[in-house]
C-alpha cells in the first residue's frame, strides 16, 4: 500500500507587490502550515519523501510542514510543480523509487484539485493549506494511473483550527 498526501500551499501575502513566484506566506498561512504539520505528525502521516513547487509560498509551506511532522530528509523542489500540468506531477510520481511508501506533494490550484480528482475520482475543494490523503493499493509507483487511488482523508485547516 502506497500513500499520497496532496497539499495546496498555505495562504500567501497579497498585501505586498511581489512577482507571483516570490509571494511569501502571510501570518495566517504560517500559522496554518504549523498547525497542519503538527496534525500530520499526530495522525502518523509523516511521508517518506516530500516534493514541492519551488515557488516561495509552497517552499515555505513544505519546510514548515517538514519541521513540524519531524521529516528530516531533503525536500525535493520540482520546477514543473509551479503552475505545471497535472501530467507533470503524475509523471514525477510514477518515477519514484518503490522504496518510498508515502509521498507528500505541495503545489498550486487548480492543479491540486484536478490531481485528487484524476487519481481518486473524487472532487474536493482545496483551499489554502488543505491536504488530501490518497491510498494507492499497489507495490509500484509505475502503475499509478487515473482512478487508481482511494481518497481516505481530506483536511482543511479552517475546519480544524
Amino acid at each position: 500500500m502506497k500513500k499520497i498526501l496532496i497539499m495546496r500551499h498555505a495562504k500567501s501575502d497579497w498585501n505586498n507587490i511581489f512577482p507571483d513566484f516570490d509571494r511569501p506566506l502571510n501570518k495566517r498561512g504560517k500559522k496554518a502550515a504549523i498547525f497542519m504539520g503538527k496534525e500530520i505528525k499526530k495522525r502518523v502521516l509523516t511521508p517518506d519523501i516530500i516534493i514541492s513547487s519551488p515557488a516561495k509560498r509552497a517552499k515555505q509551506t513544505s519546510e514548515s510542514i517538514a519541521d513540524k511532522c519531524n521529516y528530516n530528509k531533503k525536500i525535493i523542489f520540482e520546477d514543473n510543480f509551479y503552475f505545471g500540468y497535472m501530467k507533470d506531477i503524475v509523471d514525477t510520481l510514477i518515477k519514484l523509487s518503490d522504496n518510498y511508501n508515502s509521498v507528500m506533494i505541495f503545489g498550486h490550484n487548480p492543479t491540486m484539485e484536478s490531481l485528487v480528482e484524476f487519481l481518486s475520482d473524487k472532487y474536493v475543494v482545496m483551499p489554502t493549506a488543505a491536504i488530501s490523503v490518497l491510498n494507492f493499493d499497489a507495490k509500484s509507483w509505475k502503475t499509478l494511473k487515473k482512478s487508481s487511488c482511494k481518497l481516505v482523508l481530506h483536511l482543511k485547516p479552517r475546519d480544524m483550527m
